[in-house]
């Protein structure tokens, strides 16, 4: 395993790039902990982590750096709670409370206006594994900025963090060191955003520190220790979650909790308490993980496959369609596994890894993958991948549709809801499997044959069911407005609560709307979408006295076995069913 970590250090520029950022990030802010647990001020960096989301939503909406919104609404939030906590009677655990969970939800309500959950999703996540150069050199300059600032102003930094009342009888500014901390904290914070997420932030910013704390009470002892802490539980963590394929940020700050743990029990104090006994438990809960670590590896080993040509593509969907067109012929990867949402899809190390070593890669485009947080770009970029040579977006020759906001050039991703685009989809896939396979190009041009006549005969089947409803029934209502494909297809207007984003709930007056609507027609069924809330459809049903028929496919097939495994069930599955509910 770790021949295999030091490998890919050599040989994979995202892990290169992960272990510098995850590194320095886990020094600066073991370092900047430290005064945060002095002070009592551990969920200050909590608060700090999450208040900046209106700061990054702004950014978004405005169209610039999401880092220069990020560090306004921090530094916001940390001048707001020092002045609430110093000016009234409010303690500073309440005025944190209110002021980050305000800003926490004007950041949710300013991503909906945004029309972007995959930026929530991101920031309240990260992933390491995306880290591109620009933010790698970002976070190495703020971490220098940092730590050269804690070495200027150390001497008053620490007396105003243990004797704040002292400090004003000498005469200092304890208020100017107070906001200096404030502002290098909002700094670490909105630098660890990109790797461990807001979330797991707090955990960065106080573990390793706390740790630290337990075997010194010299705050120039303290500060290196906690930052060696926070770098060591880096490389473990991303050492791990590379081994594992496991989220490398999590990893992070459960590795940096294990050192807690042990560092708990082999602390002076503990150890003058119970000295034996923890050190057989800290050697046991070693072993433990050892044995796990050397288990999981034997079990994974995994043998030389084939020289078959490497295909990866990002979905479910395009992974049916490319099995029925390579069939065994290839080594194929699908970074979104069956049931996940390929809009704010975070990859896993094994995604970053194959798409790497990739010989050719296929991916929706109209901006699923690349809107957003844009992880498919970003993935592209440190796999060092060039569109239209390593890189094909499968639905080129589609006729776009757009969404509500048509100006605005926002494309509907969801093409392949209808089946002339999924042939077309087909298509591309077997045109540059040939391209890029040419003794097997004859096998690929041969199962396309089969798997067109396939897909043409029920897309003529359905067209002709379709034709058959009358004209006051045809309405498909949907909890997100993704069916825009389907109904130019099938001459089947749709209606939805929402128009694009799988994680909003709709709004009370999308639902009022929509009611309204239902109740002035005649349709019959209302039909809920596998990868989405059932709730809020549930709430447009009971209102508008009409009932859910039946779940339909979307963003993904099902899981292999059930109804909808793949491309052609799941679209066989969403004609029959929706029919269904509208005709009877």
């Amino acid at each position: 395993m770790i021949s295999n970590f030091i490998d890919g250090l050599v040989n994979y520029h995202f892990l290169q790039n992960a272990l510098i950022t995850s590194v320095a990030i886990g020094v600066v802010a073991g370092a900047i902990g430290c005064f945060i647990i002095l002070r009592g001020m551990s969920l200050m960096g909590d608060a700090i982590s999450h208040a900046v989301l209106p700061g990054v939503a702004l950014s978004y909406i405005f169209g610039v750096n999401f880092f220069i919104g990020a560090i306004i609404f921090g530094l916001l939030a940390s001048v707001l709670i020092t002045y609430i906590s110093q000016n009234s009677v409010i303690k500073s655990d309440t005025a944190i409370g209110i002021t980050f969970s305000s800003f926490l939800a004007l950041g949710v309500i300013l991503i909906g206006v945004a029309n972007s959950s995959t930026d929530l999703f991101h920031i309240l996540f990260g992933n390491v594994l995306a880290v591109q150069d620009i933010d790698k050199w970002i976070t190495l300059g703020i971490t220098l900025l940092v730590l050269l600032l804690i070495a200027l102003f150390f001497r008053p930094l620490l007396i105003t963090s243990f004797d704040p009342m002292m400090a004003k009888a000498f005469g200092m500014k304890v208020e100017v060191y107070h906001y200096l901390l404030m502002m290098l904290l909002t700094l670490v914070s909105v630098t660890a955003m990109q790797s461990v997420g807001t979330i797991l932030v707090v955990a960065m910013l106080v573990t390793p520190a706390a740790t630290a704390y337990l075997f010194t009470k010299r705050l120039s002892h303290m500060l290196l220790l906690s930052s060696f802490l926070g770098g060591l539980s880096s490389v473990i963590g991303l050492f791990i979650g590379y081994s594992f394929n496991i989220a490398a940020g999590s990893s992070i700050v459960l590795t940096a909790a294990t050192l807690f743990v042990l560092g708990f029990l082999l602390s002076p104090k503990q150890r003058a308490k119970n000295g034996k006994k923890n050190w057989l438990f800290a050697a046991g809960v070693v072993a433990l993980l050892g044995g796990g670590i050397a288990l999981y590896s034997s079990l994974h080993a995994t043998e030389e496959t084939e020289d078959k040509l490497n295909v990866v593509v990002t979905n479910s969907i395009l992974k049916d369609i490319t099995e029925q067109i390579a069939g065994d012929h290839i080594n194929l990867h699908s970074i979104v596994p069956v049931g996940k949402d390929p809009h704010e899809y975070e990859p896993l190390p094994e995604d970053v890894q194959k798409s790497t070593d990739a010989d050719v890669l296929f991916y929706n485009g109209l901006n699923l993958e690349t809107g957003g947080n844009a992880w498919f770009t970003k993935l592209m970029n440190n796999a060092k991948k060039t569109v239209n040579e390593d890189y094909f977006a499968v639905s080129d020759g589609v006729e776009v549709l757009y969404l509500e906001d048509e100006a605005a050039g926002k494309e509907d991703p969801h093409a392949w809801l209808n089946l002339e685009n999924g042939m077309i989809y087909a298509q591309n896939i077997a045109k540059h499997l040939s391209e890029k396979d040419p003794e097997n190009a004859s096998i690929y041009q041969e199962n396309l044959t089969k798997y067109l006549e396939l897909l043409t005969k029920l897309d003529e089947e359905a067209k002709a069911k379709f034709a058959s409803i009358p004209e006051d029934r045809k309405l498909i209502v949907t909890s997100e407005g993704c069916f825009k494909y389907f109904s130019k297809a099938y001459n089947v207007p749709s209606a939805y609560i929402w128009e694009i984003n799988t994680e909003e709930e709709g709004t009370p007056d999308q639902i009022r709307l929509l009611v309204d609507r239902l109740k002035a027609s005649n349709v019959q069924s209302l039909f809920i979408e596998s990868s989405v809330n059932p709730k809020p459809m549930q709430s447009v049903a009971k209102d508008s006295g009409i009932p859910i028929y039946s779940e339909i496919f979307t963003d993904s097939v099902a899981e292999p076995g059930n109804e909808g495994d793949s491309y052609y069930a799941m679209m066989k599955w969403n004609l029959d069913k929706i029919y269904e509910g509208l005709a009877k």
